[in-house]
């Protein structure tokens, strides 16, 4: 058996949909797709915001005919790979998402969900307040955890005022894992639910047509990851770069 963790988003129906603590959830057949259970809370995916987050054990194969099938399932999956594809899982708790970008994960949660309900109006209001100073600010904090991590020095010491991960550069891709990127992809989904194609572009360079995000939406995503950035890894900034990076936060608190 392997205890480990499974993130449900919302978007996705799936087993868990629905799941509580202290049932057995079994996939509808031994078809993909499986339930991926990640060893670790670094190694769980999240690809769409929100979602729920479990904490669960794998249930051993009932008969020789589940054990083919389950060991056909793992055929193409590393040893050391940081996930195991199983069948059924019992649920052990549900964890609060929050974790899954760290210490200060729930307070990363908080600036998502403002994500998740962001609106035209609102957007105007984050990129208007945005610091001048905001870029510098977010990139130094990326400097000094970058100064930490042990492949860190790879990164050199360029702009990462857009950077939302560096795989690679330590154990976890960011200062607040998993969550810069989960932020961007849900500004960009409030945009399209919002505003539909008007919040778009296309960059006429990019040989594969590459959808663009337009104002107010892309400052106001850069808004929203600087106070992540800030109150997701408070280590990282002084008192000065703080105020930077809140001050778009801080406004639209007072709204």
């Amino acid at each position: 058996m392997v205890e480990g963790f499974v993130y449900v988003s919302d978007d996705r129906p799936g087993p868990l949909t629905g799941a509580r603590a202290g049932e057995r959830v079994e996939t509808p057949s031994w078809d993909p797709p499986w339930i991926a259970l990640a060893h670790h809370l670094d190694a769980v995916i999240v690809p769409r915001w929100p979602g729920r987050l479990f904490r669960v054990r794998s249930v051993p194969p009932s008969s020789d005919e589940e054990r083919i099938a389950l060991a056909r399932a793992a055929a193409g999956v590393k040893a050391d790979a940081s996930y195991t594809r199983v069948f059924a899982v019992d649920v052990l708790a549900e964890l609060r998402p929050g974790i899954l970008f760290g210490p200060n994960g729930d307070a990363v949660a908080e600036v998502l969900e403002c994500a998740r309900l962001l609106t035209e109006p609102v957007a105007y209001e984050l990129a208007a307040a945005r610091h001048p100073s905001a870029d510098h600010a977010y990139s130094r904090a990326w400097q000094r955890w970058l100064s930490e991590q042990p492949n860190g020095a790879q990164y050199g010491s360029s702009d990462h005022s857009n950077v939302l991960a560096t795989p690679g550069a330590g154990p976890v891709s960011s200062p607040i894992r998993c969550g810069f990127t989960v932020l961007w992809t849900r500004v960009v989904d409030s945009a399209r639910q919002r505003a539909g194609s008007a919040a778009f572009t296309i960059d006429a360079e990019d040989d594969e047509d590459e959808e663009v995000l337009l104002d107010p939406w892309t400052t106001a995503a850069s808004a929203l990851l600087d106070a992540a950035m800030a109150l997701g890894a408070p280590d990282l900034v002084d008192p000065a770069d703080a105020a930077v990076l809140t001050a778009a936060w801080q406004a639209i608190a007072r709204l």
